[in-house]
């Protein structure tokens, strides 16, 4: 994406985007101590129209749902492997006979 300087609009579109929640919280409800109820926007496959979880329960799906792929990869795959290396190519003088 990309935004002009001058563009003012197009960088509040983009501020309020990044701002936004990761859920609606008018679809959040607490049910007693230690319940949270989230009405979903559109009932799910198994027919639950809403979820029921604990404050931890809610913190951890958030997580595990923002949590991209890793920005690097601790073990990367060598650039060359040694074990399928092509053969040398013999050298031009060697293949011409006097």
């Amino acid at each position: 994406m990309r935004i002009e300087g001058a563009d003012r609009a197009g960088l509040e579109r983009l501020l309020r985007y990044c701002a936004r929640p990761p859920f609606a919280l008018e679809r959040l409800e607490q049910v007693g101590h230690d319940q949270l109820v989230y009405r979903l926007p559109k009932p799910q496959p198994d027919g639950r129209t809403e979820l029921r979880l604990s404050p931890l329960e809610l913190i951890e799906r958030e997580v595990a749902r923002a949590r991209g792929p890793p920005l690097w990869d601790p073990a990367p795959e060598p650039l060359t492997n040694w074990d399928e290396a092509p053969a040398p190519v013999p050298s031009v003088s060697s293949s011409i006979s006097a």
